[in-house]
């Protein structure tokens, strides 16, 4: 009977491949007819756009045809066609690549119960370099926030800080979050500084960076200036406070003079008045 002997293999339901590396894509059958009317048409829809289906290549009349234009050059048959292996290659894999991959094939006369095969490829992506930044002042008693984020990298990456040379990794009281990569410091002191290193990381690579906390301590100068500032004003307050004793002292001498001149001026003039004429 026809189609008895048509069987179709697919070995590998998802793939997972770093961006820029080559993917295969397995697909092979075994038929009891000859491949004068082998048909392959291989089809994806986009992770980003999976209400758009494209054609990516076809194997048809004895001529194979790249049909999708972002992977134009890239992508192709890994046998001679024709031939009862399918499976392609995809070259210099980007994210666009990300999706789920449909091998349908049709040798007649054969004719098999299932001719389609489904294969996930996932494209993935090491974290990029993170940036590294502070949060907060770096003043003795003050808390501060280590913030560390890659722009790049499919799964999501984690992240992890450390203190480098210096044993435990961070303090007891430091609190990271793993996902949003932070660490909170404490009531930091002058032992909290030191360099720090971020490492972000997922299943196919890491990157980390550096950050250098230098945490300020009062100047034993500072305090001096404080207390002299202080004497000073101190002192400004009792020089004012004399000027003011000895300017209430003037004034108040100063008008008993005049009291006591202006009767003394009344009783020459009427003496004067009371002298007989020469």
């Amino acid at each position: 009977r026809r189609g008895a002997w048509f069987r179709y293999h697919v070995c590998f339901s998802s793939i997972q491949v770093a961006r820029g590396q080559a993917a295969i894509l397995p697909c092979s059958f075994t038929t009891s007819a000859a491949l004068n009317n082998l048909n392959i048409i291989w089809m994806v829809i986009p992770l980003s756009n999976a209400n758009q289906p494209e054609q990516v290549i076809i194997y048809q009349g004895g001529q194979v045809f790249s049909l999708a234009n972002h992977l134009n050059g890239r992508v192709g048959f890994l046998a001679t066609m024709p031939s009862t292996s399918a499976s392609i290659f995809i070259n210099n894999t980007q994210l666009s690549d990300t999706g789920t991959y449909q091998c349908l094939v049709n040798n007649l006369p054969d004719r098999g119960e299932r001719n389609i095969g489904v294969i996930g490829l996932s494209v993935l992506v090491p974290p990029s370099v993170p940036a590294c930044r502070i949060q907060g002042t770096l003043d003795v008693g003050s808390d501060i926030m280590l913030f560390c984020s890659s722009e790049e990298g499919i799964p999501t990456p984690s992240y992890s800080w450390e203190k480098l040379d210096a044993l435990p990794k961070l303090l007891h009281n430091a609190k990271q979050d793993q996902m949003q990569g932070t660490v909170t410091l404490r009531n930091i002191s002058t032992s909290t500084s030191g360099l720090y290193q971020c490492t972000s990381s997922n299943t196919i690579g890491k990157s980390t960076c550096l950050l250098n906390l230098q945490v300020v301590a009062p100047q034993p100068q500072s305090v001096g200036l404080i207390a002299g500032t202080i004497a000073t004003g101190i002192l400004a307050v009792v020089i004012c406070s004399l000027l003011v004793v000895v300017t209430l002292f003037y004034w108040k001498n100063k008008n008993k003079y005049d009291e006591e001149e202006i009767p003394n001026e009344i009783r020459l003039v009427r003496q004067k008045l009371l002298q007989p004429p020469v």
